[in-house]
């Protein structure tokens, strides 16, 4: 599926979105379940026919769910056009695996607040094929956080207009949305999402099979975020944004906020880095991922790619587009370093473990103090089939360095076209860099 075939399919998700309120208005009453407080939503789901509607009273359940069959789950009060934010008039919530474990097909849940109060659980488990979670908040404790707020192991999944907040561990990995086993056909669109050590990650785990990599996702209009107050805290914190295995990856028009140190991470607020994470997965890879029109903001670096795995056998990097995309407010030093002490990677750009077909085009970097507009692993491991244009560049203390290596001041490039004789580089001291992204 090409890019612009992503962009076809996020149309068809934002017209799929339930208009709750219609939907309550003209389905039939015999096909409508009302659930008062007090009562078991589990129940009604397993009663229901296929189809139905669940209309839940104001109030807190106390229960995790399991949905199975094709039902919409919704308040009995919903808006048309009301939004998520940090409170629902329906709260699910529980101390289960997860709240609510969804593996069946065609299933709609609008509007509901759901929580999980055990700092290594999950809200919502996703396992069924063609499911929607549409304006729908999840919350983590705030005192002690949430493992994961979706994870996405099913087909056709849409998570649009969703608001997902203090998803965070101390000394664990943690992401608001994620997945590494299987999931394809999965649409985030106009979502504020807050926490995770990494806020969106894909792989992280072995995937059982080469067909269970997760593919064609698309991320849209969306925020990536963490609190400030959290690098204070201990909590585990490393970037707004991490493929290590995944296939056909859209991201546009977001905004990727503040990365963090944890366990020797650099603060980089794009890591494209393949991981065999277990040695049990030689077909990790990451393969056909653009970002356009991203605003990434608050780091200690920029992006690291990492070409393949350096302990276990994997795949390659391949086809990488980062276009029209703008760096900003980075610094080694920062939030980060002065809650743990430890300095982000200061480096625009970093390529290793070779890299193939990067394309970097229109792409703006503004910071303070950073050590290297790009670092370039030598021969052999240096990436293959770069392109590198239009960028406005911040002052470096090395500029494009090589390690072992020259070095060269940009826009001048001698020692990096002899290094990669393939390199496509048209940068000039003048170049206007990103556009289009969002302030």
């Amino acid at each position: 599926m090409t890019s612009h075939e992503q962009i076809a399919e996020l149309e068809k998700a934002k017209d799929s979105i339930t208009l709750v309120q219609e939907s309550l208005a003209t389905t039939p009453p015999s096909d409508v379940i009302h659930v008062s407080a007090g009562q078991s939503i589990q129940a009604a789901i397993t009663s229901a026919p296929a189809g139905a509607t669940i209309a839940i009273e104001a109030a807190t359940y106390d229960e995790h769910l399991t949905i199975d069959k094709s039902v919409l789950l919704a308040p009995a009060t919903m808006l048309r056009h009301q939004r998520a934010s940090g409170d629902a008039s329906v709260w699910i919530t529980s101390d289960a695996e997860q709240t609510i474990l969804v593996t069946g097909t065609g299933i709609t849940v609008a509007g509901l607040g759901i929580r999980n109060r055990i700092d290594s659980y999950d809200a919502v488990d996703i396992y069924g094929t063609r499911t929607l979670f549409d304006r729908c908040t999840v919350l983590g404790d705030p005192s002690h956080g949430m493992r994961r707020g979706f994870l996405t192991h099913g087909d056709t999944t849409k998570i649009v207009g969703c608001y997902v907040d203090d998803v965070w561990n101390r000394g664990r990995d943690t992401c608001c949305i994620g997945g590494w086993d299987g999931g394809s056909n999965i649409v985030v669109d106009d979502c504020f999402l807050c926490g995770g050590a990494e806020t969106i990650l894909y792989g992280g785990a072995d995937c059982s099979s080469a067909d269970r990599i997760p593919h064609h996702i698309t991320i849209t209009h969306s925020t990536l975020t963490h609190k400030p107050e959290w690098y204070g805290m201990g909590i585990q914190i490393k970037t707004p944004f991490e493929l290590k295995c995944a296939q056909h990856v859209y991201v546009a028009d977001c905004l990727l906020e503040y990365a963090g140190v944890a366990e020797g991470q650099g603060a980089y607020l794009l890591v494209l880095t393949v991981r065999n994470q277990d040695g049990n997965a030689p077909w990790a890879c990451i393969q056909d991922v653009l970002f356009e029109r991203c605003h990434f903001r608050h780091g200690g670096g920029g992006i690291n790619f990492l070409g393949h795995d350096d302990q276990y056998p994997s795949g390659d990097l391949d086809g990488v587009t980062v276009r029209n995309c703008a760096f900003t407010a980075m610094s080694p030093g920062g939030i980060w370093q002065e809650a743990s002490g430890y300095w982000g990677s200061g480096r625009c750009t970093m390529f290793n473990n070779t890299g193939r077909q990067i394309t970097l085009d229109g792409i703006t970097m503004a910071g303070a103090n950073m050590t290297a507009l790009g670092n370039f692993a030598n021969t052999p491991h240096q990436p293959v089939g770069l392109t590198l244009r239009n960028w406005k560049f911040c002052p470096t203390e090395y500029g494009w360095k090589i390690d072992d290596g020259g070095m060269d001041v940009p826009p001048a490039s001698a020692n990096l076209q002899q290094l990669m004789p393939d390199l496509v580089y048209e940068i000039t001291a003048t170049d206007p860099g990103a556009d289009g992204y969002p302030g």
